[in-house]
């Protein structure tokens, strides 16, 4: 369980600047305060596994993490799945809903918003592919699919599915072309990318 723990961390870490390593760890952690908060995110799934830990460390961390967010203005509850490379690129106004799942080697900018919305049986929560790009003030709502290698530009609002490749702008969000995320995510790791695998902590 520690070395997936550890495994996850080091993929979140190899999405900042290509860099892996305990080294680089304990100077990211120290210095980016979204990496320290994707850090601090998956040890508190990671604990409250664990019964000698959920009664020990586990709060410690999880107040932690709940100061962070207030500080930076970075919402995302610990039921959301998330795959493993997950990249916070700029802190401010993110908010994602308890019930999104996220694949692996996402960019999430400053501003988002994974959201809860619709009625009966269609009410519920994005789930977002693997390499997807989610620009800066863009707002994904209700219970639709981004595929894999989808680009969400900047202030763009989607309340449909998104085909894999598919690059969506405006509002209402319409998809104008199948270039994908592209170079948009960066320092992937190619063994990486199924979406199976989250961050080492039971559902």
């Amino acid at each position: 369980m520690m070395n997936s723990l550890w495994s996850v961390l080091q993929a979140d870490l190899l999405r900042l600047d290509g860099r892996k390593g305990a080294a680089a760890f304990i100077a990211a952690f120290v210095r980016v305060p979204t990496y320290r908060y994707v850090a601090l995110l998956r040890l508190c799934r990671h604990m409250r596994q664990h019964a000698l830990l959920k009664f020990s460390l586990y709060p410690v961390l999880l107040l932690w993490l709940g100061r962070l967010g207030l500080k930076y203005g970075i919402r995302v509850p610990l039921s959301c799945q998330i795959g493993p490379g997950f990249l916070i690129e700029h802190w401010g106004g993110i908010w994602v809903n308890p019930a999104c799942e996220i694949g692996s080697q996402v960019n999430l900018s400053h501003g988002v918003t994974l959201g809860l919305a619709g009625q009966g049986e269609q009410r519920g929560a994005p789930v977002i592919g693997d390499r997807v790009f989610l620009g800066p003030g863009c707002v994904v709502l209700g219970k639709i699919k981004v595929g894999r290698g989808a680009m969400i530009t900047a202030n763009t609002v989607v309340l449909q599915d998104v085909p894999e490749n598919g690059v969506v702008m405006g509002n209402p969000g319409r998809v104008f072309s199948h270039h994908g995320s592209g170079g948009a995510v960066k320092h992937v790791n190619p063994a990486e990318g199924s979406g199976a695998a989250r961050d080492g902590a039971a559902k």
